[in-house]
């Protein structure tokens, strides 16, 4: 059993052309035209025995973050420690780690009992070895050696490609200048041009004409001077010292005529990163450069042991009549609850589940998230649960990361991510039917909050009843802002503002009302327990609940409510 780190996190997929050069192979690089940033700084404390789940919309990192930790993915930069061990540069097999995958994976001319105990079948236990004296066997570990002389490589080669987007950075934003002056020199010369023909027309065609050639000397100018910056940092980092040198010398120079200003190059978080990680790995190639450490041998596990250990993981999954089972012949259930046992097996410190319910229908899902919750019970081992289901995150994690574009949006237990969203966008994704949202304006008016919504009915609130709204917001001034609701806070009555009624959805002990307060805006979800007469196109009055509004800031859309009441 171990607790998981996870510091400063970056994992980049170098461009096609950049990857041809490492001659990696990595079909999700090759996808993209340019570097793709998949996780951004990725920061968590993961405790011992925890149920982690990574939840977000599709391509947001989580399955990514997962494959790092399991070694199926190498870290760009950042540090990953599982206990107290870094395994940045440890293989999977080594981790002390065990995945189940979307897909089973289960081997089709294997029974159930040989796929749960094939791993244990394959695997090697690492026994220390010791001399006839019993005193433990030293040697200098050339293996390891190799291994992180291989990861330097691999760590200069990004830190230079990192340097080099820093670079284009400032030269991309030249250009953006650029385009911004031809862009109005484009509406002037149409605007000169109009209504004019003939030789006058003529006449302003070839004025612009060396305007327009003077924007495209600028342009080539800025390609240039990028060129030489890019070229003196590949001749610095192949070691080339002089010729970079005097590469730089021409690369001051073009830039200075390009008004480029090579000093504004900033260094990004992710190249800084690269730089901590190859300390790291200096220091520790140093070490076992010089240093003997304790041999290992590596035997087999014996065949009572495992079949031991194939007879506890099917009494705890409920199988032991499928063992002799072919995966043909069982239901979908079944073979995942088979490629659980595979896993459990190993007895891991952590377990990696990666979409594992996304093949099964709607009620055996629902099924198999109580037997995997009821599994960590048993187990008390520590889970990291991936998903883009809410409701899977919401009922099966004590603590759910939510992530979006790679980045953390917010980490918290699931009542304070549906209570205390930090942002709309966690207040959009958690829930169901997930929140509605009104751009509204707001001011204080006394002891009450004025809220004006899109379609010119003001709402006049208790200050007294709802969330601690930030000061700066309750100046007395009229500001924008995004109020939130969720449906199951909203209510029909003739207090409220008017909304007319597109469509009803009868959901038996629940309705679903979807109504629009404008005919612009998009559809509201209320959420009534009683059944209405309301038909399509009916107007309806619905109040919202005070105590259960949401508000956040209308460009940074962070929230600006605190978690206490009162104001």
């Amino acid at each position: 059993m171990a607790g998981i780190s996870l510091r400063h996190i970056y994992k980049v997929y170098q461009s096609k052309e950049k990857e041809k050069k490492r001659k990696k192979k990595d079909d999700g690089a090759k996808k993209r035209k340019g570097d793709f940033l998949a996780v951004r700084d990725f920061n968590m404390e993961i405790e011992d025995g925890e149920f982690i789940v990574f939840v977000g919309p599709s391509g947001c990192g989580k399955s990514t973050t997962l494959r790092m930790i399991a070694g199926l993915e190498e870290i760009t930069a950042g540090d990953l420690y599982i206990g107290d061990r870094l395994v940045n540069d440890v293989e999977p097999k080594d981790r002390d780690i065990a995945m189940v995958f979307q897909n089973y994976a289960l081997y089709p001319h294997m029974t159930a009992g040989e796929n749960i105990g094939f791993g244990l079948k394959m695997r090697k236990v690492a026994t220390p070895k010791n001399d006839e004296n019993g005193n433990p066997v030293l040697a200098i570990d050339k293996k390891k050696i190799r291994e992180l002389k291989n990861s330097l490589i691999t760590v200069r080669i990004d830190i230079r490609y990192a340097e080099e987007n820093d670079a284009e950075l400032i030269f991309k934003y030249r250009l953006c200048e650029i385009k911004s002056d031809y862009e109005k020199l484009l509406k002037e010369k149409t605007a000169a041009l109009e209504g004019k023909n003939g030789e006058q027309a003529k006449e302003i065609l070839q004025s612009y004409s060396e305007r327009e050639k003077a924007i495209s000397d600028r342009v080539n100018e800025v390609l240039a001077a990028q060129k030489a910056v890019i070229n003196e940092i590949r001749l610095r980092y192949a070691g080339k010292n002089e010729e970079a040198e005097e590469a730089g010398k021409i690369a001051k120079e073009l830039a200075n005529k390009a008004s480029v200003n090579l000093g504004d190059i900033r260094e990004s978080d992710i190249k800084l990163a690269l730089i901590e990680r190859k300390k790291k790995l200096e220091r520790d190639l140093e070490y076992y450069t010089n240093t003997p450490v304790q041999v290992y041998e590596y035997r087999h596990i014996p065949k009572e042991v495992i079949d031991q250990k194939v007879k506890w993981a099917s009494e705890v999954l409920g199988v032991t009549e499928l063992l002799d089972i072919k995966p043909k012949a069982m239901s979908g259930g079944q073979r995942q609850r088979i490629a659980l046992g595979r896993a459990i097996v190993r007895e891991p410190k952590v377990m990696l589940l990666d979409e594992p319910l996304s093949n099964l229908d709607a009620k055996l899902r629902t099924t198999m998230r109580s037997e995997i919750v009821k599994l960590h019970n048993e187990l008390k081992t520590t889970f990291i649960y991936v998903t883009h289901d809410q409701i899977e995150a919401m009922t099966m994690g004590t603590r759910i990361v939510v992530m979006k574009s790679g980045v953390i949006q917010q980490i918290d237990n699931p009542t304070n991510l549906f209570d205390f969203p930090e942002n709309k966008f966690v207040a959009g994704f958690i829930g169901t039917p997930q929140m509605n949202f009104f751009d509204v304006t707001i001011k204080k008016n006394g002891k009450n909050l004025d809220v004006k919504y899109p379609n010119g009915e003001t709402q006049s609130y208790n200050l007294a009843n709802m969330r601690t709204i930030k000061p700066e917001y309750l100046d007395g001034n009229e500001h924008g802002v995004t109020l939130g609701i969720r449906g199951e806070n909203i209510t029909l009555d003739e207090q409220g503002i008017s909304a007319k009624l597109s469509i009803k959805e009868i959901l038996g002990n629940t309705t679903q009302m979807f109504v629009k307060i404008t005919p612009e805006s998009p559809d509201s979800i209320i959420c009534v327990n009683d059944r209405n007469d309301y038909r399509q196109g009916d107007t309806v009055k619905i109040l919202f609940d005070e105590k259960r509004i949401h508000l956040f800031d209308d460009k940074t859309e962070l929230s600006i409510m605190e978690r206490k009441y009162g104001n």
